[in-house]
């Protein structure tokens, strides 16, 4: 199998994982205050991986340079994307934190453009994009109503922070990691760093919370260091190793579609021609962003 079938393979495993997480924070944060909860479950999985690269004995230790714009990556990534929509979500629907962090591949090629980095824009990308974010529209049709719920409003302001940082963050990476670096490391250094900003965010924001113990939030933190985190932001640097920042990004046009097929599949759950109608048409601007590419 080439690198690039891989590539999109681990997009594929983020499409699923990262397509779970929003549950599992649901539960966790219910037993945790969340950005403590970002600490708790970043800053492990950064040490776990940052142990597993140390311990293979063939990854050598960048340059200091390297390093401390791989901490920067990640407090952009992990600390911002990762903290502010983990706080966000207390506040908003389900419905509407998706289509805020459906904007995400469209603020990466803005980003990107601003940029002017190694990272190349072609008209079927900007199509592409659009065309999925349309299809996410229709999806979640009834949530545009949540905007103007002033009970969201600063639930709202934190998914847009997440989406503008993790955007931010996912540039960044793609213009700093090194080909020659290893994703395991490039997301051991990303994660650690995200997660420490968590502790000095949760010690900022999450004064009047109280830590509650049980299996499920346990369990919930679990899963979102160890797959959420560990393996999925791991993945994610071996994406962006081989693939496009916009391409990389698109998970957040696949994620809905996989979590409605399941409970459709799985739990019964009810299936409107309405979001039949928006995955085709978000699916088919995954595959314009994809097909062959044309000068801009």
């Amino acid at each position: 199998m080439s690198v690039t079938r891989r590539a999109y393979l681990a997009l594929a495993l983020i499409c699923i994982i990262w397509g779970t997480t929003y549950t599992a924070i649901k539960y966790a944060v219910v037993d945790f205050p969340p950005f403590m909860l970002v600490g708790i479950r970043q800053t492990a999985a950064g040490l776990l991986l940052l142990a597993l690269a140390w311990s293979s004995g063939k990854i050598a230790v960048p340059e200091g340079r390297y390093v401390r714009l791989q901490m920067l990556t990640g407090l952009a990534t992990i600390t911002g994307g990762n903290g502010f929509i983990t706080w966000g979500m207390q506040y908003v629907s389900s419905g509407l934190a998706a289509i805020i962090g459906s904007l995400t591949p469209i603020l990466v090629v803005i980003i990107s453009l601003i940029w002017h980095g190694k990272e190349r824009i072609h008209t079927r990308m900007i199509l592409g994009v659009a065309v999925g974010f349309v299809g996410l529209a229709l999806i979640f049709r009834e949530g545009w109503a949540d905007f103007v719920r002033p009970e969201y409003r600063w639930g709202i302001a934190g998914c847009f922070a997440s989406c503008l940082t993790w955007s931010l963050g996912t540039v960044m990476a793609k213009q700093w990691n090194s080909p020659s670096v290893s994703p395991l490391l490039n997301a051991g250094l990303q994660i650690t760093a995200g997660g420490l900003g968590g502790f000095v965010l949760s010690a900022l924001f999450d004064t009047t919370h109280t830590i509650h113990h049980s299996a499920s939030g346990w369990i919930s933190v679990a899963y979102l260091g160890v797959i959420g985190s560990a393996l999925a932001f791991t993945l994610y640097m071996f994406v962006l190793k081989h693939l496009s920042a916009t391409i990389s990004s698109l998970y957040t046009y696949i994620n809905p579609v996989v979590a409605i097929l399941l409970g459709w599949l799985l739990l019964g759950e009810a299936l409107t021609a309405w979001e039949v109608v928006g995955m085709g048409i978000t699916i088919l601007g995954v595959w314009i962003v994809n097909s062959r590419r044309v000068s801009a």
